[in-house]
């Protein structure tokens, strides 16, 4: 090929590639970065507010814990400025401890340090001394907390403080990771006493997935001196300097959201703090992960459009080559290089366009992925004003910009619609619920409503702005009729009272007390709207008598009677659907009384895998009444078929076998009418009863009558002392025996051994 036609050859080349080139360069240097950016923005919208839901969940739960000693200090009976000295005291205190052993699932366990008598009382009921937090397996061994400096901690501490994640030793030489809260009880200089409040790291683990079974980002704690609490996450940059410069940096800036660098990887980094301990909470989500739905469309494009660009390469320069007639062999090769099937053949203009229109389709699916995002930045901010994260309306909207929605009703309302239970077409119950929005919206000139996914499945929120004249509530009931028509199912629907709007706090305090009567309808269904001023005062007794009853079911439990651990549960499932009962309570029991009912099954299955599973299911979801009632009746029912199981097999107790064992252990300190039931494979109800018709005295007065007997011949034949023949028949306590002796022989032991003599 000559020069002139090299030349030709080499611009019609150039010319065309230009032509391809410059509209696609355009479209691929415009939006790819914005698409990018767009994209960075939601995620770390979304990551800030997962953040904040954390927060929120550990206020909630950390509120008790500060709250704790302050209920322990009104309790009358826990006399701590009055060292407990003596074995009695002690029990007194210890008992009461348990009373708290049902209150906060959130708490593992609860230590009251009483300085003066070092001795350490927990919310099962147990007793430890100071030295038993120094020996493994015996009491809670701090391994990174020497037990010296443990206790000169304790006794000098005068005002809260929390240590971090550790490990522990328990109780049982097992090892688990708490934080612990040291709280003096009352704060200062002159506390009697220190209350340790534990909490498992997999506690607060598991509540961090609670907010959001998705989020794959580590969340940090920090006190307010920046020293690091928990994580959610096991990580392997936690401990290096790049992360203790991340968080240096953080303390000095406003909270918010922005991308960091930590060990040459990008992380998306949420900042917040705590108004209510002055706590700091730090997410970390790597950045490849949470863009790479995105990164993954663009690099398809890119992978697109440079194999259009060599193809186009091939065949222009082929076209331009071998044929005196390169447009013409062009539109040829082109038509057939892009025709699909089922379409017809194409001119050289149209094959261009074909291929702008490929990647304007690649162009428009990015675009519609950042739209189908902006519905979610929308919720998300309607739902951190439900939760209080605004103190003002001018935050809000610097927060919200375009998509800020306008409050503009002299009051606000909120109301829960939970569609729990519901099985159909989930995205037919969205499209119903937008349309009741805007439904909602348009009803009335007064009235301005914004329905909104909740963080929880199945559960939709309302945030109606209104004037204090407006019939919200007719509104609200025809909005429920028409779901039940459009879905199927009638939606619970639990109101807030009207709220003043001048701040966005009205909000917050409405949407709260929806909570509370969305609570109540999804465990007392008893109709499918409930208002919150409705809701009846809660019994002020009703703690104390769950605590009362759970322990009895522990006992019942611990002594093999099937029939009293029924009749205990149906007690506790009367109190559960009393009326007034609060569902947090209702809860709180449920949660316990299924706790012990699966420690009982695993004293008989302990290596059974199955368990964990049980407790998985029946602990880790939200049920109705109905339905705890019935896997609480389930458990308790599988529980005693392996008692009765387990049961020596009853035989019948003659007299004589009888008379033969009180004779030869009735002089024993520990000998009682359980040792004797458990002997002959009886209840110890049962025994009881055939002990009296077959002896002709009870237990205990037959027990006393052979003491005494055996008493009176030590005093007529040794001069032995009243204490060392109190021990030999059996009494442990001096005082015990000379009462008894004086109710059966008429005198003192003393008065006798003079008359004997």
């Amino acid at each position: 090929m000559n020069k002139t036609k090299a030349t030709m050859l080499m611009q019609f080349l150039v010319s065309y590639l230009l032509v391809f080139l410059l509209p696609v360069a355009s479209i691929l240097l415009y939006y790819y970065p914005n698409s990018t950016q767009a994209a960075k923005e939601k995620e770390m919208a979304w990551n800030s507010h997962m953040t904040e839901q954390f927060m929120n969940a550990m206020d909630i739960f950390t509120r008790y814990v500060y709250d704790l000693p302050y209920e322990l200090m009104r309790n009358r009976d826990l006399k701590i400025y009055l060292a407990p000295h003596d074995d009695y005291h002690r029990y007194i205190l210890a008992n009461e401890m348990r009373k708290y052993n049902a209150t906060d699932g959130f708490i593992y366990n609860t230590l009251l340090y009483v300085k003066e008598v070092d001795y350490l009382f927990s919310k099962t009921g147990n007793v430890y001394t100071v030295d038993d937090f120094n020996r493994r397996g015996v009491g809670y061994y701090y391994e990174s907390w020497p037990h010296g400096r443990m206790f000169e901690e304790l006794d000098r501490l005068d005002a809260p403080l929390v240590r971090g994640v550790e490990a522990v030793v328990v109780p049982g030489n097992n090892r688990a990771r708490m934080m612990t809260f040291l709280l003096p009880m009352p704060s200062g200089e002159q506390s009697p006493g220190v209350l340790l409040i534990q909490v498992l790291e997999s506690t607060i683990s598991r509540l961090a997935h609670t907010v959001s079974d998705s989020y794959n980002g580590t969340i940090f704690i920090l006190d307010e001196r920046g020293q690091p609490l928990v994580s959610t996450q096991t990580v392997g940059y936690e401990a290096s300097p790049a992360f203790d410069q991340l968080i240096a940096g953080l303390a000095e800036q406003p909270p918010g959201a922005a991308i960091h660098q930590v060990e040459g990887k990008d992380y998306i980094v949420s900042h917040t703090v705590s108004e209510r301990n002055g706590w700091q909470y730090v997410s970390l989500l790597p950045l490849t992960e949470s863009l790479q739905t995105i990164r993954s469309i663009q690099w398809n494009s890119v992978l697109i459009f440079l194999l259009i660009l060599l193809v186009e390469i091939v065949v222009i320069y082929i076209s331009l080559r071998y044929n005196y007639h390169p447009i013409k062999r062009l539109v040829q090769a082109a038509t057939e290089l892009f025709q699909h099937r089922g379409l017809p053949a194409m001119s050289e203009v149209e094959t261009i366009r074909y291929t702008l229109d490929q990647l304007s389709s690649d162009n428009s699916r990015l675009d519609e992925e950042v739209r189908r995002h902006q519905p979610i930045v929308r919720d998300s901010l309607l739902f951190d004003l439900a939760s209080g994260r605004f103190e003002s309306w001018e935050a809000y909207q610097r927060q919200g910009g375009a998509h800020a929605i306008a409050i503009a009703g002299a009051r606000v309302t909120a109301a829960i619609l939970s569609f729990a239970g519901y099985r159909g077409d989930e995205e037919a119950l969205r499209v119903a619920v937008q349309q009741e929005e805007a439904r909602l919206d348009g009803a009335s000139d007064e009235i301005a409503g914004y329905l909104f996914p909740s963080v929880y499945p199945q559960e939709y929120i309302l945030l109606a702005t209104h004037e204090p004249n407006a019939s919200l509530d007719e509104q609200l009931g025809a909005m429920q009729a028409r779901l039940e028509t459009a879905v199927g199912v009638a939606p619970a629907i639990g109101i807030g009272q009207a709220e003043s709007s001048e701040t966005p706090a009205g909000a917050h305090h409405s949407y709260l007390q929806a909570l509370r009567a969305a609570e109540q309808l999804r465990l007392c269904r008893q109709s499918t709207l409930l208002r919150f001023a409705e809701l009846a005062e809660p019994n002020s007794g009703s703690v104390a008598y769950s605590a009362e009853l759970l322990q009895s079911l522990e006992m019942a439990i611990l002594k093999n009677e099937a029939g009293m651990v029924q009749a205990v549960l149906e007690r506790l499932l009367v109190h559960m659907r009393g009326e007034g009962m609060p569902s947090y309570r209702i809860r709180s029991v449920y949660a316990n009384t299924v706790s012990i009912l699966l420690s009982g099954l695993q004293r008989f299955r302990r290596d059974d895998v199955r368990l964990l599973r049980l407790t998985d299911a029946v602990l880790l979801h939200s049920y109705t009444l109905e339905q705890m009632a019935d896997i609480m009746r389930d458990t308790a029912d599988k529980l005693c078929d392996l008692m009765q199981a387990a049961k020596p097999e009853a035989r019948a107790a003659s007299s004589e076998e009888i008379l033969a064992m009180l004779e030869s252990q009735a002089f024993e300190a520990d000998f009682s009418l359980q040792t004797m039931a458990d002997h002959f494979g009886m209840s110890l109800s049962g025994f009881s009863y055939h002990f009296k018709k077959t002896v002709g005295h009870n237990f205990k007065e037959s027990v006393e009558r052979l003491r005494i007997h055996k008493s009176m011949q030590l005093l007529r034949e040794s001069d032995a002392p009243l204490a060392s023949i109190a021990e030999q028949v059996g009494y442990t306590n001096t005082s015990s025996f000379i009462r008894a002796f004086k109710k059966i022989a008429g005198a003192t032991p003393g008065h006798y051994r003079d008359t004997q003599k």
